[in-house]
């Protein structure tokens, strides 16, 4: 008697997406005993449509092939726990790179071992954090995107580069259990995850399994800054630099005084004025590629 899995696919991930058709037919390959349903994520009611999908077909091993938000809307339609296995297709992909995962051939090994790792997700008021969130820049760019209706990575680093100076520095009060810290910061990342989507690593000292997350302040004054960052992210050494500040904590509140703009996963979230975060440890069971 074979299994019975489903594939949550996304039409519209990445610009040069892969046909279903192929993605199935490559799935097979690596799992022969399991029977496979597939979902297409588009139209509407799309939160209620996957839910009663998965609740219908309980599956023992659910399938995302697509971007961080195809992967953050199917965990959150999730009523049982089961394996998740993330085949990349999206313009941005720093959840599944987190677990050794970076394209699609990756996503289609691992299957084969459906090795699993018991990943930690955080809180963050009443929604579930899985990778990144932060105020100021990044959440900023993302806003000017929505605005001006960019897509893809090219867009994001061209307009990194000519607005990094424009995004003021703003005021936080960070309220840990052991102590209470008042910050300016260009960005404030809330860091499950250690990498964004783009590959720039800002997460140098947290596990996705470790219990704990991490607050990352980036505060640069000057072009001499921001190239040091830059070099630091990309080769991942950023946690030796002065301007960029970590704690590891369990649980938070962060305080937005100068109301910067703020994003989960990639989704925005407007201008909170406080956020109340906890981890949520060994929240879901992500098949990696060992």
């Amino acid at each position: 008697m074979k299994n019975n899995a489903v594939l949550v696919y996304n039409p519209n991930s990445g610009s040069d997406s892969v046909p279903k058709a192929e993605v199935l037919e490559r799935i097979q390959l690596n799992l022969q005993d399991f029977e496979i349903a597939d979902f297409d994520v588009e139209g509407e009611n799309i939160l209620e449509k996957l839910r009663e999908f998965l609740d219908q077909t309980k599956p023992s091993l659910v399938l995302i092939a697509g971007g961080d938000g195809t992967v953050k809307l199917t965990t959150s339609c999730m009523t049982s726990r089961v394996p998740l296995a993330i085949l990349p297709l999206g313009s941005a992909n720093g959840l599944a790179k987190c677990l050794g995962i970076g394209n699609l051939e990756d996503g289609l090994e691992a299957l084969r071992k459906l090795e699993t790792l018991k990943v930690d997700a955080v809180q963050i008021g009443d929604e579930v954090c899985l990778h990144l969130a932060d105020f100021g820049f990044n959440a900023s760019m993302i806003h000017k995107f929505e605005q001006d209706g960019v897509r893809g990575m090219m867009g994001y680093i061209k307009s990194s580069i000519s607005e990094v100076f424009n995004t003021e520095s703003c005021r936080f009060r960070v309220e840990m259990p052991s102590e209470v810290i008042e910050l300016e910061a260009k960005m404030l990342v809330i860091a499950n995850g250690e990498e964004y989507g783009t590959g720039a690593v800002i997460n140098t000292e947290g596990r996705m399994d470790d219990g704990k997350f991490e607050i990352v302040a980036v505060e640069f004054k000057s072009a001499g800054d921001l190239i040091s960052i830059t070099k630091a992210l990309v080769t991942g050494e950023n946690q030796a630099q002065p301007a960029v500040k970590t704690w590891s904590v369990e649980a938070c509140k962060i305080i937005n005084l100068d109301l910067a703009n703020f994003q989960i996963d990639g989704e925005l979230r407007g201008t909170p004025e406080s956020v109340d975060v906890k981890i949520l440890k060994g929240a879901f069971d992500f098949v990696i590629k060992s």
